[in-house]
């Protein structure tokens, strides 16, 4: 089958000079058309151009060249690209094969014939003729199969048809460059063809405005430049029909003006006849807000009434107020709130309005923004907020410390916050203390308050119901929190103080200057009451020889009460400084029983150096100064000499007995700090005993601790010259040896320390710590056995000394019945006259032994100078009236002597009774371990007990009624032991009642503490009492006496049941003890303000703001102030 394979070849070949026939004529017939189409458009556009023609001739010549192009596109390039494709009816093989023949001579008819013959095999059915046919076939197409027929197409050729296509393409090309407008203003022309076009003006119409839209309602202006060969002069606007000459603000530039503008407004410009296209000015909506109102929702801390506030933005407020807006607004679709950090849009509660909330905690600036589809709002709303943080607290204190007590503190405050106070509290904590870490925990106190923005206040601080001792530090401040709700209370302190207690050293320090001080002024005060005596004594011999007194009669007696008044004053002034010694001294102290009742008695004798019997004489003696009655007035002047001397001997035995008080004080203080220093000197050998102990350090402190100890001994040195310095000095051991082995042992310490011999240095202190404590207790063991001996030496005086008085006491007795009934002519009476001069030589001897001995015993009372006072006096006058043979005025001076002397007997018998019972006290058994509770004395007896032992008395002097009335009386016949045996049973019985009197003042001073009497009227059964100690010395027990027994019996009884009433009352309540401490006038007057201010708070309108609040308080604080 060469033949058939050889034949499609051929066909094959034929196949490709055929599309390369058509792409030639599509290559030509592109380059025809590019010709033809450009150049038509550019005859078409240049008549346009130059002919503006009307839309019909625009249309027409539009529609032409749209058919003409399309004809000649169909033509000459669609139609062969569809050939070339196959598409429609293409050249058959047979015309292919025509113009290959014609191209190629040496083919010629060659190929068609070929094509005929493979036809007429195709046609023909006799089989014998086709071996020919293909014979010629295979020949002619061998001969064929050399020749390309595709060369026979040349698509070169078409480059000459270039050089037509360029002619119109250089001159699109040239009027593109140099004219451009004439192509593309006549082709848009052409392509609007419908549109009408005018001719161009000489100039333009620029409007510059970015776009022609404006806000509905508002004014809008209109910017013209114009541009071009000729500038018109005037330009116009057409709107409605009316036509407006624009504004002309410069050569080139114009405008105009749309007022108020309601709605879409179409214009156009006009100038010279020429007029611009149309124009639209778009009206637009504006978003805006028409109202808007502000709730203010405040803090509930605060109190404040919630408000709301219309149409205004800027606000100040609270910090934690909640803010909500709610805004009416018109033509608005979305509304934005921006603050300082955040922006928010805002919810749309219904049409036209919107709501937004925040809670503000500080200040910031906020827009407020509307917009809509349109346009946002012209004009944005900014405001500012102001929030008022809550302010921390302030406060003031003002500290004022108790004179006489270093424990008792007193503060004054002023507390102040914007908004309210919760909380006040004062806090203290230990930052020093013996034996304990520094405690960095404050004990807080709360301190009540009302809450509100002004706070006066006061507190009372007593140190010593913390326990404060000798040495210790305290740090104190207050410290006030306000009540912030948002934020949580914030807290401001007062300035924090430190209180240093003060040592045993420096305690014993300031007592040697107080105490020398008072001792000064004692000695001074003694002084100036002997040179009163003095002066007393020279105007009283000055008045004997006058017989009126003149004017430097009136001067000296004015002088010298002028010296009595400063004397008192002076006198007023030692109590009160002994007491604030005292009290101060006491305070930081280990608790002595015994010098405290010691310190309390030597303040009774200073409490009663002015008596005033004395204060009412000097008025009555100024009162008849002015009456210039002389013989009164000298009798009041003897008075008054009387009290002053004794006054003197008060101070004499009051200076005395502070003396040996002060040396007691000085030898316990000396004890007490020997035992600290000992323990002092123990913990330092402990640390040095401390491998690990600083040498230097441990030498710096040895040499702190040999310090106080000189200081020791210095106080050792003073306590020597102290006793020396007493009347009735004490024996006091010399403690030389142990103060030198003492010293010896530190002194070796701190060698040892500098030598670096930790070991031995450790010793030597722990030896010379054990020894300050053995001498600590050989000087309290000496003080107490010197106080043992010297009160048995006293009992024993006061024994013989009682004894004395009523041996002088029944002398006088029986002097007195003798006179009775011996006539003054009997020679008998001159002896009797001896006898009382030999009484008063007998009296000045217990007046001595007497004073000598109440300067060594405290608990003898101070009345025992106005008794011996008026022994003395009673004496004197009992002489002269005897020499006057005055018999009855004598026996009633012997009377009075009498009496004073039972009186001393009784005073005597009583401090003797009360130092036996402190000896029994004293005694070794007590010193026993006992329950609490238990083997304590009681501070006095009961009302039972009294009611018991006045019923005694009650039944002896009922017996001794008897045996008065049976004529058993002192003077009458009888024994004189009789009469001596029943005098001193009247002795005793008249010491029993006042001793029994004086347990109920006592009583009723313990009882009657708080001013409500709870046992009874006892001050009425006192006075019964000492009534009936009269009758009992008188020798006057009566029915009356025995009546007024029955009524003190039944007073008894009744008190006696109060008191039942009230131990059960206790035990019930089951409180414990408080001291009474002294409050001063200020916490009342705190009391009163507070009650004020609150009553005047209430007064306040409560609508008025914080501001007007804290302005009324601070206006009631300055009228309190």
């Amino acid at each position: 089958m060469q033949v058939e394979s050889n034949y499609r070849e051929l066909i094959g070949k034929l196949d490709a000079f055929i599309r390369k026939y058509y792409k030639n004529q599509l290559i030509r017939g592109a380059i025809y058309a590019f010709t033809l189409l450009l150049g038509f458009y550019l005859a078409v556009t240049l008549l346009e151009s130059f002919a503006w023609f009307s839309t019909t001739v625009r249309s027409l010549l539009f529609w032409c060249y749209v058919l003409s192009t399309a004809f000649v596109l169909w033509k000459l390039v669609l139609t062969p690209l569809f050939h070339l494709n196959r598409i429609g009816k293409i050249i058959s093989h047979e015309e292919a094969a025509k113009i290959v023949g014609e191209h190629f001579v040496d083919i010629k008819d060659k190929l068609i014939n070929t094509l005929q013959l493979h036809d007429q095999t195709q046609q023909s059915e006799q089989s014998v003729n086709l071996d020919l046919v293909y014979a010629s076939i295979q020949q002619k197409s061998s001969e064929l199969r050399p020749v390309a027929f595709t060369n026979a197409i040349d698509l070169g050729t078409n480059k000459k048809y270039l050089r037509y296509a360029a002619i119109p393409f250089v001159i699109f090309i040239a009027m593109l460059f140099t004219a451009p407008s004439l192509l593309t203003d006549s082709t848009k022309r052409l392509l609007q063809h419908n549109t009408s076009f005018k001719k161009p003006a000489p100039f333009e119409f620029n409007i510059l405005n970015k776009s022609l839209q404006a806000t509905q309602f508002d004014d809008f202006t209109v910017e013209v430049k114009m541009t071009g060969k000729e500038i018109p002069q005037e330009v116009y606007v057409e709107v409605g029909g009316n036509t407006f000459r624009l504004e002309k603000q410069s050569k080139l530039t114009f405008n105009y003006t749309f007022r108020n503008i309601q709605g879409d407004v179409p214009f156009r410009l006009l100038a010279d006849g020429f007029n611009s296209n149309d124009f639209v000015l778009k009206a637009v909506p504006n978003p805006v807000i028409v109202n808007f109102g502000i709730a203010l929702d405040y803090p509930a801390y605060l109190g404040k009434k919630n408000e709301t506030v219309k149409n205004t933005g800027d606000l100040l407020i609270p910090a934690g107020t909640r803010v909500t807006w709610d805004f009416g607004t018109q033509n608005t679709s979305s509304l934005n709130i921006r603050f300082s950090d955040t922006a928010y849009t805002l919810a749309q509660q219904e049409e036209n309005k919107y709501s937004f909330n925040h809670r503000f905690l500080q200040s910031t600036q906020y827009t407020i923004r509307s917009s809509n589809s349109f346009m946002q709002g012209k004009d944005s709303m900014q405001y500012s907020i102001t929030v008022i943080s809550d302010q921390v607290p302030s406060i003031q204190v003002d500290e004022q410390r108790d004179s006489a007590s270093y424990q008792r503190v007193y503060f004054r405050g002023l507390s102040r916050d914007d908004y309210g106070l919760s909380k006040l509290q004062f806090k203290y904590r230990f930052i020093k203390r013996e034996g304990e870490p520094a405690n960095e925990n404050p004990v807080a106190l709360n301190i009540p308050i009302n809450h509100s923005t002004q706070e006066q206040f006061f507190h009372y601080w007593d140190l010593s119901q913390i326990g404060l001792k000798s040495g210790d530090e305290l740090e104190y401040y207050f410290e006030v929190w306000d009540n912030d709700g948002v934020k949580g209370p914030k807290s401001a302190r007062s300035q924090s103080n430190v209180f240093k207690a003060p040592s045993l050293g420096e305690l014993a320090k300031d007592a040697e200057q107080k105490n020398k001080a008072l001792k000064d002024d004692m000695e001074a005060s003694i002084k100036k009451a002997k040179d009163l005596q003095k002066n007393l004594d020279a105007i009283q011999r000055d008045l004997l020889n006058k017989k009126s007194l003149d004017f430097e009669d009136k001067k000296k007696i004015n002088d010298v009460l002028k010296q009595q008044k400063e004397l008192e004053k002076k006198m007023e002034e030692l109590k009160d400084r002994n007491a604030k010694n005292n009290q101060q001294q006491n305070e930081l102290k280990k608790d002595d029983p015994t010098l405290a009742e010691k310190q309390q008695q030597l303040q009774d004798l200073f409490e009663k150096l002015m008596s005033p019997e004395m204060k009412k004489m000097m008025e009555e003696l100024e009162k008849l100064m002015a009456e210039v009655n002389k013989e009164k007035l000298q009798e009041k002047m003897d008075q008054m000499k009387l009290d002053n001397k004794d006054l003197e001997k008060q101070l004499e035995r009051t200076l005395e007995l502070y003396k040996q008080l002060e040396l007691e004080q000085k030898m316990k203080e000396t004890a007490d700090q020997l035992e600290e220093l000992s323990k002092d000197q123990e913990k330092l050998a402990e640390k040095t005993d401390d491998k690990n102990a600083d040498s230097d350090k441990m030498k710096e402190d040895q040499k702190e601790l040999n310090k106080q100890f000189e200081d020791l001994k210095k106080s050792l040195d003073d306590i020597e010259k102290k006793n020396e310095e007493l009347e009735y000095s004490q024996d006091l051991k010399d403690f030389d040896k142990e103060q030198e082995s003492i010293d010896e042992d530190m002194q070796n310490s701190e060698q040892q320390l500098s030598q670096k011999q930790n070991s031995k240095a450790s010793k030597s202190q722990k030896s010379a710590a054990k020894k300050m404590k053995d001498l600590a207790d050989k000087i309290n063991q000496n003080q107490k056995e010197e106080q043992q001996e010297q009160a048995e030496e006293d009992m024993n005086a006061m024994r013989a000394l009682l004894e004395n008085l009523l041996r002088f006491s029944f002398d006088q007795e029986a002097l007195m019945e003798d006179l009775k009934t011996v006539d003054v002519n009997n020679p008998k009476f001159l002896k009797m006259s001896q006898q009382q001069r030999k009484l008063k030589d007998d009296a000045k001897v217990l007046e001595d032994s007497l004073l000598a001995l109440s300067k060594r015993v405290m608990k003898i009372s101070s009345t025992v100078n106005e008794q011996i006072t008026d022994i003395h006096a009673n004496t004197e006058k009992a002489i002269g009236n005897l020499q006057e043979r005055q018999v009855q005025v004598a026996r009633a001076n012997q009377q009075y002597i009498m009496t004073a002397v039972n009186n001393l007997a009784l005073l005597l018998s009583e401090s003797l009774d009360q130092q036996q019972q402190q000896m029994m006290q004293q005694m070794p058994s007590n010193s026993a371990c006992k329950k609490p509770g238990q083997g304590q004395p009681k501070p006095g007896p009961s009302a039972s007990d009294v009611k018991k032992m006045q019923e005694k008395l009650a039944k002896q002097l009922q017996d001794m009624k008897g045996k008065l009335e049976k004529g058993k009386k002192p003077g009458e016949k009888g024994s004189q032991g009789g009469q001596g045996g029943m005098s001193e049973e009247l002795a005793r019985m008249a010491a029993q009642q006042e001793a029994l009197r004086n347990a109920i003042q006592q009583l009723d001073k313990e009882s009657n503490k708080d001013g409500k009497g709870k046992l009874g009227d006892l001050q009425k059964i006192a006075q019964q009492m000492e009534e009936t100690e009269k009758d009992i010395v008188n020798k006057r027990i009566n029915e009356m006496t025995m009546q007024r027994q029955q009524e003190i019996l039944t007073r008894l009884l009744e008190s006696e049941k109060a008191e039942k009433e009230r131990e059960m009352e206790e035990k019930r309540e089951s409180n414990q003890g408080r001291d009474i401490t002294r409050v001063p006038p200020q916490f009342e007057e705190y009391k009163r303000l507070k009650l004020k201010e609150t009553e005047l708070l209430k007064t306040i309108p409560p609508n008025f703001t914080t501001f007007y609040k804290n302005l009324v308080n601070s206006y009631f604080q300055s009228i309190e102030d």
